[in-house]
């Protein structure tokens, strides 16, 4: 019997080995080997994705364009003027003559401040004047007389000036309790209240001068002969389809060397309060015609920190090219740097792009 025993235990051993080598194999996919010494497991090349993946995308060739029509250039619209309305002298408010949003003229007192004090001061010093000018007259006779000393005479006179003077400038104090406007325009959010006590250089409200506007834009610098001072330019902004015209009046001294950009300001009348300043325009004009340029499509154009890239196809790969950029029309953006004529640009896809990443053109691009 324990011979049996024996031998049953010596034909379950390797039967018990087997088992756990299964299981283990199962757990950490190792492959097991079967009866043809084929593996059952499949194959780690053939796994979902994999480094072999080629991404479809649609190209653009770089080629010379002609843009015969007008460049264009993203600007902002400012006021002619603007200014915190502030007071220069301290005081309470009694009184506030302007609502919000209204059109009010130069010299309109929009704040009145309590003046009583100073006024109470101005009527004691014009009581005291007409004395001393009377002492005046009197000492100026007996001088002719030789009654008094002309050193006499001086200290009266100096006394008369200064009181004078002291009436000036409490005329001078009274009037800047009244806050006025300092030019024509439109009074902004009201950002004081009746009975408060204004310090010097607190601020009112803002008035902005919308009856004239200014449009603020930047050309590439191969432009600056194209545009001078009376030049018109045309501009569009957002929820209207209207065409607006202005006249260039300023031009900045200096290119940015940054951006290689060079600031222009024109002026536009905003009859009828159409626009508002702080809108953003694009700005249209006209260049030296027949000018042959690369240009992209702009959604192939990726913005970053450094400015604008493009990425491009070369030897079935992708690659992530930093370009300059000038003018941008409506589908297209003008490239300065960066691309040559022939250069495959990728137009699609561009999430999925990364450098080195394998392409494989499915369309192009006209």
């Amino acid at each position: 019997m324990k011979q049996r025993q024996k031998y049953t235990l010596y034909a379950a051993i390797p039967a018990v080995l087997a088992l756990s080598l299964i299981g283990y194999n199962k757990i950490f996919n190792k492959p097991v080997i079967n009866d043809g010494g084929a593996s059952t497991q499949t194959p780690q090349g053939n796994r979902g994705g994999g480094a072999g993946r080629v991404l479809p995308v649609s190209v653009f060739i770089a080629e010379y364009m002609t843009a015969d029509e007008g460049r264009l250039a993203i600007g902002t619209l400012t006021p002619n003027e603007r200014v915190d309305v502030v007071s220069e002298l301290s005081g309470r408010v009694t009184e506030i003559n302007f609502r919000e949003g209204e059109l009010v003229n130069r010299g309109d007192i929009l704040v009145r401040l309590n003046d009583d004090e100073l006024v109470a001061q101005l009527v004691r010093a014009e009581y005291q004047y007409k004395l001393i000018e009377q002492r005046l007259e009197r000492q100026k006779i007996l001088l002719e007389r030789d009654a008094v000393s002309r050193e006499d005479y001086d200290k009266v006179l100096t006394e008369f000036n200064v009181l004078k003077q002291d009436i000036e400038q409490l005329k001078i104090r009274i009037e800047k309790m009244k806050v006025r406007a300092p030019f024509d325009g439109v009074v902004g959010f009201r950002d004081v209240s009746l009975g408060a006590f204004l310090q010097p250089n607190t601020k009112i409200s803002t008035l902005v001068d919308v009856a004239n506007l200014k449009l603020e834009f930047a050309i590439p610098e191969k432009y600056i002969n194209d545009i001078k001072s009376g030049s018109s330019v045309t501009f569009t902004v957002e929820g209207t389809s209207s065409v607006f015209r202005a006249s260039v009046y300023a031009i900045d001294p200096q290119v940015d060397i940054k951006t290689r950009t060079l600031m222009l300001r024109a002026r536009y009348i905003n009859s009828g309060m159409r626009l508002k300043p702080g809108m953003s325009a694009k700005v249209s004009f006209s260049t030296s015609e027949g000018a042959n340029n690369i240009y992209v499509p702009n959604q192939a154009v990726v913005p970053d920190v450094k400015g604008r890239s493009v990425w491009v196809l070369r030897g079935g790969k992708a690659e992530l090219v930093q370009v300059q950029s000038g003018t941008r029309t409506a589908d297209m953006l003008e490239i300065l740097g960066g691309l040559q004529r022939g250069d495959t640009v990728i137009t699609t896809g561009l999430m999925q792009l990364r450098p080195g990443i394998q392409v494989s053109p499915q369309s192009i691009m006209n």
